[in-house]
C-alpha cells in the first residue's frame, strides 16, 4: 500500500529551483524559509490568541447582567489569561520550525501546561462563585437587618483577587517553574511592579481605608471628588456611582479618599435653607410669617423639629428673607421644589414684592451737566469756575 504525504510549506519552499537566483539569494534561502515559517507561526498564533480572547470576552458580555460594569471585572482578567496560555500552548510550533524537538517538549511539558489550564479554569470559576455568593449575602443581610453590605462587597472583589494571584502562581509551577525561583522572581517582579504601579497600590490602600472606616455605604448619595451620585460599587481599586442622570463613574480610590467627601443620606433627616428677597417696601413681619405658614403647610415638612424665617441680609435693591425646615432626607429634593413653588405663589396672593434690579437714568437740560456751585475743588490744588445752566 502507497503512503500519501502532504509536502509541508517548508517542503515546497525549499524545492524551488535556485540554479538561476543570485548566489547570495539561493545561499540564505533555507534560512530564509526557516525563519520566514517561524514568523508567520508566531502571527498565526497570536491572531488564534486573540480570537480566542474576543470569544471570552463576547461570552462574558453577554453574560454580565444589564447595568453592570464590564471593564476590569474577572472575565476581563479570564480573556487576557487564556490568551497568554493559548500561546504558550502553541509555542511548540515555532519551536519545531526553528529547529528544536518540539515533540520532546510537548511529553514534558504537556502534562503540566494541562494542569495548568485546569487549574486556572477552576481558580476562575469559583473566584466567581465565591464572589457572587457573598455579595448576595450582603444584599440580603442589607434588605432584611439592613446590615452593612459595604464591607461585604469589598472583601468579595478581594478575595477574587486574590483567589486569582494564587492560581497564577500554582500554573506556573506547573509549567516546570522551580518554586525558590518563582518566588524569587515574584518577589523582584512585585518590587518592579510596586514601584512602576505606586497610583493603583495607593488606590488599592485606600480602598482599604474605605472598606475599614465606611464614611458611605453602597447605596448612599455622596460628593466625591467634585461629582454627585449613587454609591453602586467598592473594589480595591475603584469606587463606581450612578448619577442622577443614570451615568456611571468610575473613580480610583486614592482620589476618593484624598478629596474632600460629603455624605448626602447618612444622616436620616436634613435641614433645609431657603432664600427669598422682598422689596424694602414690603412688610417683613408680614413676608415672614407667609413662609413659616407655607413651610408648616407642607405635610413631609418636620413641624416637631421647628420651623424659623428670618432677615438675612439687607442687599442693594432687596432685603433676603431665610426660611429654615427639617425634612426626611429622601424628601429633601422633592420638598424644595414644592416650597420655592409654594412661597412664590403665596408672595403673590398676599402682595409681597419679589424685586428685581432697576437702573434709572438721569438726564439734565443742556448739553452739559452742571457740577454743584458748593462744590470747593481747592483741596486739589486749584478752583475753577464751571456755568451753570442758568448762566448758559
Amino acid at each position: 500500500m502507497t503512503e500519501f504525504s502532504v509536502p509541508t510549506p517548508a517542503m515546497l519552499l525549499l524545492s524551488l529551483d535556485t540554479a538561476n537566483w543570485p548566489r547570495w539569494l539561493a545561499a540564505i534561502w533555507p534560512d530564509l524559509v526557516k525563519w520566514g515559517l517561524v514568523l508567520a507561526s508566531v502571527a498565526l498564533i497570536w491572531v488564534v490568541s486573540s480570537i480566542l480572547k474576543s470569544v471570552i470576552l463576547f461570552v462574558g458580555k453577554r453574560l454580565t447582567p444589564k447595568g453592570q460594569e464590564f471593564t476590569s471585572t474577572s472575565w476581563d482578567l479570564a480573556a487576557s489569561t487564556a490568551r497568554v496560555f493559548a500561546f504558550i500552548l502553541m509555542m511548540p510550533l515555532p519551536l519545531g520550525l526553528a529547529g528544536y524537538d518540539w515533540r520532546s517538549l510537548i511529553n514534558e511539558r504537556g502534562p503540566g501546561a494541562i494542569g495548568a489550564v485546569m487549574i486556572l479554569i477552576i481558580a476562575f470559576v469559583v473566584a466567581n462563585a465565591v464572589s457572587r455568593s457573598l455579595r448576595r449575602f450582603g444584599e440580603r443581610a442589607h434588605a432584611h437587618s439592613g446590615a452593612d453590605d459595604t464591607l461585604i462587597a469589598f472583601s468579595a472583589s478581594l478575595i477574587k483577587y486574590i483567589i486569582f494571584a494564587i492560581a497564577i502562581v500554582f500554573a506556573l509551577s506547573q509549567l516546570g517553574f522551580p518554586a525558590a525561583s518563582l518566588a524569587a522572581v515574584l518577589g523582584a517582579a512585585g518590587l518592579a511592579i510596586g514601584l512602576a504601579l505606586q497610583d493603583t497600590l495607593k488606590s488599592v490602600a485606600a480602598g482599604v481605608m474605605l472598606a475599614i472606616f465606611r464614611p458611605f455605604r453602597i447605596g448612599d448619595f455622596v460628593t466625591l471628588a467634585g461629582l454627585d451620585g449613587t454609591v453602586t460599587d467598592i473594589t480595591p481599586f475603584t469606587t463606581s456611582m450612578r448619577q442622577i442622570d443614570n451615568k456611571i463613574v468610575s473613580i480610583t480610590n486614592d482620589k476618593v479618599w484624598g478629596s474632600p467627601l460629603i455624605n448626602h443620606t447618612r444622616e436620616p433627616r436634613r435641614r433645609l435653607d431657603l432664600f427669598f428677597t422682598v422689596s424694602y417696601d414690603d412688610d417683613l413681619d408680614k413676608a415672614l410669617d407667609v413662609m413659616i405658614t407655607t413651610a408648616d403647610a407642607h405635610p413631609a415638612v418636620l413641624k416637631h423639629l421647628g420651623t424659623w424665617a428670618g432677615v438675612h441680609n439687607l442687599a442693594d435693591w432687596s432685603i433676603e428673607l431665610r426660611l429654615r425646615c427639617w425634612v426626611a432626607t429622601p424628601d429633601f429634593v422633592q420638598v424644595k421644589a414644592d416650597l420655592i413653588k409654594a412661597i412664590k405663589q403665596a408672595f403673590d396672593r398676599e402682595g409681597v414684592t419679589i424685586p428685581y434690579p432697576v437702573q434709572v437714568a438721569y438726564t439734565y437740560p443742556g448739553k452739559e451737566k452742571a457740577p454743584p456751585k458748593d462744590v470747593d475743588f481747592s483741596r486739589h490744588g486749584t478752583t475753577r469756575e464751571y456755568p451753570t445752566s442758568d448762566d448758559e
